[in-house]
């Protein structure tokens, strides 16, 4: 048991050692006098669990019940890197560019026109049946 959450506790380690500095802001790119410094989004998550056990062996007719062990465990994980703009640096300042991702902005559009047409059905219909 103890070799197996050595081993998980090493892995949780690995990927806990990975997201630093570089996960986030990647390497500056410098054009002239203007340094951009890409910025993401990183998420990670992860769980483990691990159980053990023990309670009376089925027995056979006849032959005396017998204590029996055992246990398992297992965990995963997942982890996501978005960009999310850039940093530009000049001789002027530092200012911050958002990536925006217009596909995200007309989805949201066509939801809400959605929730609309949903609700003022539901509310024509019940005056209606009045």
């Amino acid at each position: 048991m103890e070799n197996e959450i050595n081993q998980a506790a090493e892995r949780v380690e690995r990927m806990v050692d990975r997201f630093n500095i570089g996960a986030v802001f990647g390497e500056p790119t410098h054009e002239g006098n203007v340094t951009i410094m890409p910025v993401a989004e990183v998420n990670a998550m992860f769980g483990f669990g691990y159980g053990s056990g023990e309670g009376p062996a089925p027995a056979k007719e006849g032959e005396e019940s017998v204590m029996a062990t055992g246990g398992g465990g297992g965990g995963g994980g997942r982890g996501s890197a978005k960009p999310r703009g850039v940093v530009k640096i000049t001789a002027d300042g530092v200012s911050y560019e958002p990536i925006v991702d217009p596909l995200r902005i007309s989805l949201a559009g066509i939801a809400m026109v959605a929730w609309a047409v949903f609700w003022i059905t539901l509310t024509v219909r019940s005056f209606v049946k009045k």
